[in-house]
């Protein structure tokens, strides 16, 4: 008796879990997306690592809005020599961005990497404040990350998503691409506590 109660138990909480799925699907990938309140910087730093250039296009808008007087592109190699941030320059300039103030950054493979090689760039100019661009589900290992790195140096650092992206947030686990992109981020996370730098 108390085994078909055990299953039927079972069988009734994985019913609700199905039935339920796109609330606490939804919200598990919430929980990655960080959006800051957005105020002038002295640096818009837009991160390298999606295949559509959706981080690229969402630093140039708030270039062109006025909301920071330069922009660092941030991405290692890419293919043969070609470097992730001077393709991203040049998307940049197609949109219309000066390229006096692009700045590029281009020997990271990795955020942290992004964080470490960036600083040094934004110490020279005397940053004191960053706004950092990168994908939705990217947003905040991308905060921790550059804040970790970048508060010794006393940089503010305020995050935006890239608002024109493909990643749908109340489908996500519908689409192959979304899964591995939350899958992914949850990987990061766990792996980035883990190391602890």
């Amino acid at each position: 008796m108390k085994r078909c109660y055990y299953l039927l138990t079972c069988l009734v909480l994985l019913g609700l879990l199905f039935v339920s799925r796109g609330f606490w699907l939804t919200r598990l990938a919430e929980f990655l997306i960080v959006s800051d309140k957005l105020v002038p910087a002295d640096v818009i730093v837009v991160l390298a690592g999606d295949g559509n250039g959706e981080r690229v296009d969402e630093g140039a808008k708030l270039y062109q809005v006025g909301y920071a007087p330069r922009i660092l592109m941030s991405g290692g190699p890419l293919a043969w020599h070609l470097t992730c941030a001077e393709w991203m320059k040049k998307q940049a300039v197609f949109l219309g961005v000066p390229a006096r103030v692009l700045v590029l950054e281009a020997q990271s493979r990795s955020t942290l990497e992004n964080a470490k090689f960036s600083l040094p760039i934004l110490a020279k100019l005397q940053t004191k404040s960053v706004i950092l661009v990168t994908s939705p589900t990217h947003t905040r290992r991308a905060k921790w990350v550059f804040e970790r790195v970048l508060r010794p140096a006393q940089i503010k650092v305020y995050v935006v998503p890239a608002r024109a992206s493909e990643f749908k947030l109340s489908c996500w686990w519908t689409r192959h691409e979304d899964i591995q992109l939350v899958v992914w981020e949850y990987v990061s996370l766990v792996y980035y506590l883990l190391r602890g730098d």
